[in-house]
């Protein structure tokens, strides 16, 4: 029987064995050994040549292989990331967000460049992000989001203040899952973020 305490502590860190890993999914260590010699899961070594796998590595993992993720490898607040190279526009963004779901992390961005470390780092469950920025454009971003293993789940709603057919259908093929027009509906959006939060971790 696995001790769900013990369990609970595993997952308080920030790096697991693989034999952490082994307990927590009740599986043989050499297997997860196998999975990360494999590159199938993520992993580094220590000074000592010990493997240590991220908790996010592998909540990403158990994810792409439609594995259940024990209910307390799912205690990270939700993530946002709002991309608009207008602060004014994100800082009104955040507020919203943060005035309906206090726990949620809120990051801001403000190009398309900054955008990509940011989200590398964070790896958000959602992205609001504008199409039209200097340098590298929201649809840019949007492929680079869907083109990487990490951050390829998280939900993309893109908004712009110059809504046309061509612009929703581009930014949709690119990943996201929905195109907002500006001036935006701010009960709108957090709407569709709370359900693309949802959408992330399924």
């Amino acid at each position: 029987m696995l001790d769900e305490g013990r369990v609970s502590a595993m997952a308080a860190k920030k790096n697991l064995s693989t034999f952490d890993v082994a307990e927590m999914l009740q599986v043989d260590p050499g297997s997860v050994a196998n999975w990360v010699d494999g590159g199938l899961l993520k992993a580094h070594r220590t000074p000592g040549g010990h493997r240590r796998v991220a908790i996010e590595d592998l909540v990403e993992f158990l994810r792409a292989h439609d594995m259940p993720v024990p209910p307390e490898l799912q205690d990270r607040p939700v993530r946002i990331v709002v991309v608009d190279d207008e602060p004014a526009m994100t800082q009104v963004i955040a507020k919203a967000v943060r005035a309906a779901h206090p726990e949620f992390e809120v990051t801001e961005a403000h190009d398309g460049f900054g955008a990509g470390t940011v989200i590398a780092t964070v790896r958000p469950d959602v992205v609001v992000l504008d199409l039209r920025m200097p340098g590298m454009d929201g649809y840019e971003v949007c492929r680079q989001i869907k083109s990487h293993e990490a951050t390829q789940r998280a939900t993309v709603i893109a908004v712009t203040a110059y809504p046309t057919e061509e612009s929703t259908e581009r930014i949709m093929e690119c990943g996201a899952k929905l195109c907002l027009s500006k001036p935006l509906n701010l009960d709108e959006l957090v709407a569709e973020i709370e359900v693309g939060a949802a959408e992330a971790r399924a």
